[in-house]
């Protein structure tokens, strides 16, 4: 399956549950898509670590998918930047169907 070059992003407002090795911390998401999604605070993990992030769909739907810490592209200079994305690594086709249900619904695109 190809995965989209560019994936749109819906607003959510949802406690994401992250796992690194022994760590669980937890983050409010910010918006979500097929490709990873955006949390309202930072993270301390470097970009690349790999992670699993547990979330709920406001229709319901639990996710547990596979993803790395991605870089937001900030300004290294600046400390408020700090690694807030997540980039979902190969997740299954009914996450990403259960993903674009979402994002499609959230910002009223036609089916």
């Amino acid at each position: 399956m190809m995965v989209p070059d560019v994936s749109l992003r819906a607003p959510i407002a949802v406690p994401v549950e992250i796992r690194a090795d022994a760590r669980r911390i937890f983050r409010l998401a910010w918006n979500v898509g097929e490709d990873g999604l955006r949390l309202a605070g930072d993270l301390p993990f470097e970009p690349g670590r790999p992670i699993e992030a547990r979330f709920q769909l406001p229709d319901g739907e639990a996710l547990a998918l596979r993803a790395s810490v991605a870089s937001d592209g900030g300004d290294d200079d600046d400390d408020r930047e700090r690694p807030r994305e997540l980039a979902f690594l190969d997740p299954p086709a009914d996450a990403r169907i259960a993903l674009r249900r979402y994002v499609q619904v959230r910002l009223e695109l036609p089916a």
